[in-house]
């Protein structure tokens, strides 16, 4: 009889007390691993089930990945969305910059075509100063024209002529720039001149104009003026502008 309380030991396999057997007087401990015992067929619905809810999810999870990945139209229609949206945008742009350009292309018409205007407009007044002091586009008339135009002074309007008289009033009463004469149309003495004419001027002109010289007048006709006399009657005229006031002598 073996007093080995164990039976002999395969000289391949551990000794009592190694990798977890037990040592001699020691008692084995059940094993704690459920599987390894009857209770793996109590266990196997539970490790389906897990292995069958684990599926679930990862189908979910791909499922859910599925939906999030654009298809390959979607990414499509993406790219030419964005394509176009930046094509638009430069187009607008450019349509902008276009009409920038137009507004600043008119602006720049306008400025000059005023300009133009303004200096057409200053030719024009100096070619009007120009012939108001040339003599030579002045008429000369007779003695029945100047009647007639002493007749009806509106008639004669914007004619420019040679006339010639006295002057009889020219005081702070008539001011700097109009004075009073006996005209004609004939150069004389002064008691040859009897038509009563109110004569304007520009003060520059007339600066060394006083009553009593003997003039010849370069003058347009501005037409009829009537005025308040001294002696408290009424008048009418004719009226003209001298652009050119030669003294030619003194009563």
């Amino acid at each position: 009889m073996n007093d080995t309380p164990f039976p002999p030991q395969d000289p391949n396999q551990p000794k009592p007390g190694q990798l977890g057997q037990p040592s001699p007087g020691q008692v084995p401990k059940p094993s704690n691993q459920p599987w390894a015992t009857g209770d793996k067929k109590k266990r196997w619905p539970w490790v389906v089930g897990g292995s069958f809810a684990a599926a679930i999810l990862f189908l979910g999870i791909a499922a859910n990945q599925h939906e999030n990945t654009p298809t390959a139209s979607e990414t499509a229609l993406a790219s030419r969305t964005s394509a176009a949206a930046a094509t638009l945008s430069a187009q607008q742009a450019e349509a902008k910059r276009l009409e920038q350009e137009e507004i600043k292309r008119q602006h720049e018409e306008e400025r000059v075509r005023r300009a133009a205007e303004a200096e057409a407009e200053r030719q024009r007044q100096a070619e009007v100063l120009a012939a108001k002091m040339d003599r030579g586009t002045y008429e000369q008339i007779g003695d029945r024209d100047f009647a007639l135009l002493a007749k009806d002074p509106d008639a004669h309007k914007g004619r420019k002529l040679v006339i010639y008289g006295v002057v009889t009033q020219f005081d702070s009463a008539t001011g700097k720039t109009t004075f009073r004469a006996e005209t004609g149309a004939n150069p004389g003495d002064y008691y040859d001149y009897d038509v009563n004419s109110m004569v304007g001027v520009l003060s520059t002109t007339a600066a060394n104009v006083v009553e009593d010289d003997i003039v010849t007048l370069y003058v347009e006709v501005v037409g009829s003026y009537s005025y308040d006399t001294q002696i408290g009657g009424n008048t009418t005229v004719p009226k003209f502008f001298a652009n050119i006031v030669d003294v030619t002598g003194s009563k």
